[in-house]
């Protein structure tokens, strides 16, 4: 039995989960800048100077040009200066709900002005798409139509987080379904959170998305993750694991 005060170990959880947020928002590192050479050695005596030759210049002539008369050109304002990196938020963004939802020990965060619904998940009712990624794990119906219905864990972790789940069965950890872009698609779950209210300087957002695109940033007093599901339904539109 672990000898740990309770704090602590909350701790270590919030420091480890923090760590692995920001292996989400990890971007490739920069090529280093080469070293600059070293300068050459300086010897303990310097040259001597070249002899002094006097050279003698004669003045120049001085003529005085002719004063023209230009027009003075429209001076036109500076064009508009585009907003900063990170600056460039959802509309909602000052002030929002936002629904938490869990996934293969994960918390993630999904902004209520994009939520399409929340579906219990039936693998009896599930209607597998074979030749389709390994993230696919099928289509259900929702008010008519068919709904695919993606594993996010397999979405979304990192390449080193996904050795972990080696043998686990999504069919038998998903829950829930989340429906996104307007009920188009399925985000599988393994449990529903609460609903939280948040401000906008409580999100860490990102600055550069050329990577994982569908990540908005990070609530570290929630311990989540904020998902842009317009970026999430353009990827897997596109077929992009």
């Amino acid at each position: 039995m672990s000898n740990k005060p309770a704090k602590q170990t909350l701790v270590e959880e919030k420091v480890a989960l923090d760590m692995f947020l920001q292996s989400l928002l990890r971007e490739p590192e920069s090529t280093p800048e080469p070293e600059p050479a070293p300068a050459p050695p300086v010897s303990e005596a310097p040259p001597a100077a070249p002899p002094q030759v006097k050279v003698e210049v004669p003045s120049p002539t001085v003529v005085e040009a002719p004063v023209v008369e230009t027009p003075t050109a429209p001076v036109e304002a500076p064009s508009e200066v585009p907003p900063a990196a990170g600056e460039d938020l959802p509309p909602w963004a000052d002030l929002f709900q936002a629904m938490l939802f869990r996934v293969a020990g994960l918390t993630l965060a999904v902004p209520l002005e994009e939520l399409g619904g929340v579906l219990e998940f039936d693998p009896d009712q599930l209607t597998e798409m074979p030749g389709h990624a390994d993230f696919y794990l099928g289509l259900v119906t929702h008010l008519g139509k068919s709904v695919p219905v993606v594993d996010t864990a397999r979405l979304v972790f990192p390449p080193e987080k996904l050795q972990q789940l080696a043998g686990d069965d999504p069919l038998k950890r998903v829950r829930r379904v989340v429906l996104i872009d307007e009920g188009r698609w399925g985000l599988a779950c393994d449990e529903v959170d609460e609903v939280i209210t948040l401000r906008k300087d409580e999100v860490r957002w990102r600055s550069d998305r050329t990577r994982r695109r569908w990540l908005l940033g990070t609530v570290i007093q929630h311990m989540c993750a904020l998902v842009d599901t317009g970026a999430f339904a353009t990827k897997l539109a596109e077929g992009r694991d």
